[in-house]
């Protein structure tokens, strides 16, 4: 359920008698300050207690009179089932990971359950609701039985059930798998050359959590080959001695530009210094109130949560900014989702896109932003969840942003290579194309390499080389011609040999982008001679 603490299963549901919105327990009892010694963080933890029973309980009463109440049984026993409503309505408190000191091995199949059973009693009744609503309609309209009725009501409960479970395992399989990705694409006159970001949020590592999905989280954020991937917060989730061998697996993440992080909400509740401390030693960059230059106009700052400031630590924006240049694009991470004007784009955690349904609602009452592209703020729903290690209606994900410059055609190839920065050449080309010198020429090898990457339509002018060239080819789809020959299409795993002195040009097709590596042949002769630019009717 999203961003609920560590200590206190529910965080945010009631924010308040005091804003007019839901209450905010973690705002409200910092408040008032009783979360600084031993006997405040029982008072913290009775009040948790209670606010995680009430809300519950709300759910599950209302389960107990519709499915229990009206059947023809004793006393005794209705007491006994309204005994069980309440229990159930408790059941995240029986996921305490001290309960791991009785059971033992037993702990995370217990916890899974005892989650699992809360769910399940969330989604029915969510059911249970909205097939009432429609009954009540069909009632009035004078088309079915009264929602009173016995018979029918036990007959339609029953069906319910069963597709209140369906729907409850189909969550556990959205909670457990690896994360789709998402891609969003956003274009700026700030951005000079393309930037590829994986954004990663809320993984809530702890200590029950599959290392096969931490594992396949970073292989599938690799295999994006960003430039940079941006850690936005609730990382870690438990004592960190606990989880070190899951945590170690992030060491796997590759980013050209590095890796970079910030503190969420839970960071807090676990530990502040032993999160971050844990996070820096597996090479990650800390960014709190810094920031850091990227290259291609990307300029990339990070804040604590805003629930620091209980704990000393204070959100300075302009102080994450504060060595970015004035044409740099500004991009922030704030775990907790916010409107920063210093920013060109904020991106954020934190909702988990409401996690289970019908909570979407309680927090889109609690925040401005529940999930997805606000325009100036990304909200990503996470790549892992708390508490219940599932999702209904509310996937999670791995959020690929890709910038590119104001006007350029959005990327549809994942490069082998760096796309680089424009085209120094870009006078003897039509359309857009990037270069990366991957070696220049030099006494020992004698030769160069350059990964040259075209958008959609762009080419070459015709040309030739006194000493020849060879393409290599890794990405996208692109043409080939030579003067007076029939052009010829490529693909990644092709080679090109192109004989010395002849007219030739080489680009993208009209709907892919195009990379190729060019080998310059027989340096010490090599002449290049710069021709005519391909007509759109040659091209074609």
């Amino acid at each position: 359920m999203p961003h609920f603490s560590a200590t206190c299963p529910i965080e945010y549901p009631i924010k308040a008698f005091l804003e007019k919105k839901v209450l905010d327990l973690e705002l409200t009892l910092n408040f008032i300050n009783i979360k600084n010694n031993f006997k405040n963080r029982r008072l913290f933890m009775i009040a948790c207690v209670f606010v995680t029973s009430f809300l519950g309980c709300l759910v599950t009463v209302p389960l107990f009179f519709r499915y229990a109440y009206f059947l023809d049984l004793s006393t005794a026993k209705k007491i006994g089932l309204f005994v069980v409503a309440l229990v159930l309505g408790c059941m995240p408190l029986l996921s305490d990971f001290s309960f791991e000191n009785v059971l033992g091995g037993a702990y995370p199949a217990w916890r899974t359950t005892v989650w699992f059973i809360y769910v399940f009693c969330i989604i029915l009744l969510t059911f249970t609701v909205l097939r009432d609503a429609a009954w009540a309609v069909l009632y009035k309209a004078g088309v079915a039985v009264s929602p009173l009725d016995k018979i029918w009501t036990v007959r339609l409960n029953a069906v319910a059930a069963v597709l209140a479970l369906a729907a409850s395992f189909s969550a556990m399989h959205s909670g457990l798998k690896i994360p789709d990705v998402k891609t969003v694409l956003i274009s700026s006159d700030k951005i000079t050359a393309p930037q590829n970001v994986v954004l990663l949020s809320d993984l809530h590592i702890h200590r029950t959590i599959s290392p096969a999905k931490i594992q396949g989280i970073v292989e599938r954020a690799n295999a994006l080959n960003p430039d940079a991937i941006l850690l936005d917060g609730d990382i870690l989730d438990d004592d960190v001695e606990k989880i070190k061998p899951v945590a170690e697996l992030l060491k796997g993440l590759k980013a050209k530009k590095g890796i970079y992080f910030t503190t969420g909400n839970h960071e807090f509740y676990v530990g502040y210094k032993e999160t971050t401390e844990a996070l820096k030693k597996l090479g990650f960059t800390f960014l709190e109130n810094g920031g850091a230059a990227l290259g291609g106009g990307l300029y990339v700052g990070g804040i604590p949560d805003v629930s620091g400031r209980h704990y000393g630590f204070d959100v300075k924006v302009d102080k994450a900014f504060e060595n970015a240049a004035a044409f740099d694009f500004k991009l922030l991470m704030s775990h907790t989702p916010a409107d920063f004007k210093a920013a060109d784009l904020t991106v954020s955690g934190h909702t988990h896109g409401g996690q289970i349904f019908p909570f979407h609602i309680l927090v889109k009452l609690a925040n401005k932003y529940l999930a997805g592209d606000y325009g100036s703020v990304y909200v990503t729903r996470g790549a892992g969840q708390w508490g219940p290690q599932m999702r209904f209606l509310a996937p999670s994900e791995i959020t690929f942003i890709k910038l590119l410059p104001k006007g350029q055609k959005a990327m549809n190839i994942t490069p082998v290579f760096p796309v680089g920065e424009p085209n120094p050449y870009g006078k003897f080309f039509t359309g857009k194309t990037y270069l990366t010198r991957l070696n220049a020429y030099d006494d020992i090898f004698k030769t160069s390499l350059g990964n040259v990457t075209f958008e959609p339509a762009a080419r070459t002018n015709w040309h030739k080389h006194t000493g020849g060239q060879i393409l290599l080819v890794t990405a996208g789809e692109g043409r080939y011609q030579e003067r007076g020959k029939p052009v010829q299409v490529l693909k990644a795993g092709d080679v090109v040999r192109i004989a010395p002195n002849v007219e030739h040009w080489h680009g993208a097709a009209p709907d892919s982008w195009f990379s190729h590596i060019a080998v310059e042949t027989n340096p010490d002769i090599n002449v290049n001679t710069w021709l005519e630019p391909v007509s759109d009717e040659e091209y074609k």
